[in-house]
């Protein structure tokens, strides 16, 4: 069985025909040829057939068309659709498929011009090009999708068709060419390489005023219909035809004597330099930077083993920048190259597959030749740099699972890893726990974005500014960027308006730069259960967090609490510490708790609740405060619910439902 794309769309099992004549059917077909063996969700297809405004019976529309399908494939043969979670995948062998073949032909093609073997490229690359039978998919009424797909298929055939030109051209086959090219043109006016090549072509067989004429002829359709002059490129070859460099000049060559090659000139070593630029007002991180340059510098403790560091902390404490800047200190021991990722972990996490398509190309790998598996991809990248010294800096990690895919094998190479969420698991990584800065480097950093005098002529402002920001670099940023976009606002003014609690997030936040964000991207990536716990953290007047208070506001035993704690601290969102014997403390930032109480009270307001008054009289203040003078417990006695050894309770427990307290938290 065979499927053809390149073209109409076919279905053909030895002679017979097996297309369906229906639309909607050949549409679904060409669906799951294109991404074989991969899984097509049911939204994709049902986007595709009927667009934004799909009909009620859409799906199980949709699951006639599969049946058709399945029927038409038959059981037990070469080619089954299988029916997966959320979509369907064709299960097919990739040789079946022409657009695979067509592929495999150009990636042949092209490793042959690189190893200048233009006679095997020219054979590969028209072996490829006859696989077209006409436009791609040419029997479909294409919706989005499908119009994406066959964009791309008809440029892969445009590169292919240029690469065999190039090839066809070295053999010196240029007056062969010249009735080509000027078809060419007529189709694809403005394809400058076809005009490049044609006045190569012409100048090659004698006719330089014609090559000339191509240059003038392109020129006035540019600038008539575009405005445009012609490249660059296109620019220096016709002066090279005017002073009739030597280096156009190529010579016929006789089937019967062909010239012998030239010697291949040796392939420039590729050498991936990906790091983003250092941060200019870096500050601190003086021992954790040692430590990470340590690591990385030195040889691998097993001798074998990749060496690995993990640099994780709370989000806005600058893990990125920690990770860029000891990049960019240890790149000199890496001279293969560095790679750099960003993996979206604390969004939308990229796929390990196509980061690691990017790796390869980077490395020199051409596209072609970028195996459409993801295992392969990685197999290849390994082999790539087992004989290399190389980087490799994965930014904003979602997990292991995600990062194992993008390690490297031998141990001449090195990994840096940023991530908010704990990776536990990773054996033989070194961690980094990323604190925020001390209070004299968050005063440098702030005098390198106000500038030193300004400072200094408010210092004591600008330390209680410090404060205010919890000593978070991202916070810091912020504020330094405010005070040097105000010239008129004083350090003063502004700390007085981050002493509100109810603003201070709205006032750290300037363009992109937003420390609300940067939590709100950790807050989505949690269960219900442990937003419950962190909304509820947002009534708590001082950072220290115990199990029994966490049980008391969830209405749940501390040993649920706890588990919903450390959940909170692997994601950052919270430290933890073991203090003797073995306890473990729990404490929440400042700028955090902002945010919790915020979340409560957008939660609370969704619900057209108000604040009860336990919580909010704990949080003001009033009766229920925890913050008594030295020695006032002791007069009052124990609060209620405390008494003999009980934990206390700021309301009467409520049923434990996910582990909240239903009447505050919802479902």
């Amino acid at each position: 069985m065979e499927f053809r794309v390149l073209g109409s769309l076919q279905v053909v099992d030895d002679s017979a025909d097996l297309t369906p004549s229906a639309a909607k059917v050949r549409a679904v077909l060409a669906m799951l040829v294109l991404r074989h063996n991969q899984i097509v969700s049911t939204r994709e297809l049902i986007d595709e057939l009927w667009g934004e405004r799909p009909p009620a019976t859409a799906l199980p529309t949709l699951h006639t068309y599969v049946y058709k399908l399945r029927k038409m494939l038959g059981t037990g043969g070469p080619a089954t659709v299988v029916t997966q979670p959320y979509g369907y995948l064709l299960a097919t062998a990739p040789e079946t498929i022409d657009v695979y073949r067509f592929e495999r032909l150009v990636a042949d093609g092209w490793s042959a011009l690189e190893r200048d073997d233009a006679a095997h490229a020219t054979e590969a690359l028209s072996n490829a090009l006859g696989l077209w039978r006409g436009p791609a998919l040419a029997n479909l009424a294409a919706g989005e999708l499908l119009s994406a797909q066959i964009t791309r298929l008809e440029e892969s055939r445009l590169r292919a068709l240029q690469l065999r030109l190039d090839a066809d051209l070295r053999l010196g086959r240029h007056r062969e060419l010249i009735s080509e090219l000027k078809e060419l043109i007529a189709t694809h006016p403005l394809n400058e390489d076809f005009y490049a090549k044609l006045m190569t072509a012409l100048y090659q067989a004698g006719r330089r005023g014609e090559a000339l004429e191509v240059y003038q002829n392109l020129r006035q359709v540019l600038i008539g219909q575009l405005g445009l002059e012609p490249s660059p490129a296109l620019c220096r070859l016709q002066r090279r035809l005017l002073s009739a460099d030597p280096g156009l000049e190529q010579p016929d060559l006789d089937p019967a004597h062909p010239a012998a090659p030239a010697p291949a000139a040796p392939a420039a070593a590729v050498k991936p330099a990906q790091l983003p630029p250092d941060i200019g007002d870096f500050v601190g991180r003086g021992q954790v930077g040692d430590r990470i340059a340590a690591v990385l510098s030195g040889p691998a403790e097993s001798g074998t083993a990749v060496r690995v560091v993990c640099v994780s902390g709370m989000p806005g404490v600058g893990e990125t920048a920690l990770a860029v800047h000891a990049a960019h200190r240890a790149r000199a021991s890496f001279p293969s190259g560095q790679f750099f990722a960003e993996l979206g972990g604390s969004g939308v996490p990229a796929d390990p597959g196509e980061v690691l398509a990017g790796f390869l190309r980077a490395a020199g790998v051409p596209a072609g030749d970028v195996p459409a598996d993801r295992d392969e991809r990685s197999k290849l990248f390994r082999t790539w740099c087992s004989d290399r010294q190389v980087l490799i800096v994965l930014d904003d990690a979602a997990g292991y699972a995600q990062i194992q895919p993008l390690l490297p094998g031998s141990a001449g190479c090195a990994v840096i890893v940023t991530s908010r969420f704990a990776l536990h698991g990773f054996a033989g990584a070194h961690m980094v726990e990323l604190e925020p800065l001390t209070e004299e480097e968050g005063l440098e950093l702030l005098a390198r974005i106000i500038g030193a005098a300004r400072l200094e002529s408010e210092r004591a402002a600008a330390a209680h500014i410090v404060r205010l920001c919890g000593r978070l670099p991202l916070a810091l940023r912020c504020a330094g960027s405010r005070l040097a976009a105000g010239q008129g606002l004083t350090l003063a003014t502004f700390a007085g308006r981050l002493e509100d609690p109810r603003s201070r997030l709205s006032d750290l936040r300037v363009a992109d730069l937003d420390v609300r964000t940067a939590f709100h991207a950790t807050y989505e990536r949690l269960g219900e259960p442990e937003r419950s716990l962190f909304r509820l953290l947002g009534l708590l007047q001082t950072p220290d967090i115990t199990m029994r208070q966490a049980g008391a506001l969830l209405g749940c035993e501390p040993g649920h609490a706890e588990r919903l704690l450390a959940r909170l601290a692997d994601c950052s969102l919270l430290s933890a510490r073991t203090t003797p014997p073995g306890e473990v403390h729990y404490a929440i930032h400042e700028l955090v708790r902002l945010y919790a109480r915020e979340c409560l009270e957008r939660e609370l307001d969704g619900r057209g609740e108000a604040l009860p008054a336990p919580y909010d009289a704990w949080t003001t203040g009033g009766p229920a405060h925890r913050h008594e003078p030295a020695g006032a417990r002791e007069e009052a006695g124990p609060p209620a619910g405390e008494a003999a050894g009980r934990p206390f309770s700021l309301t009467a427990p409520a049923e434990c439902v996910n582990g909240g307290a239903s009447h505050v938290l919802g479902p």
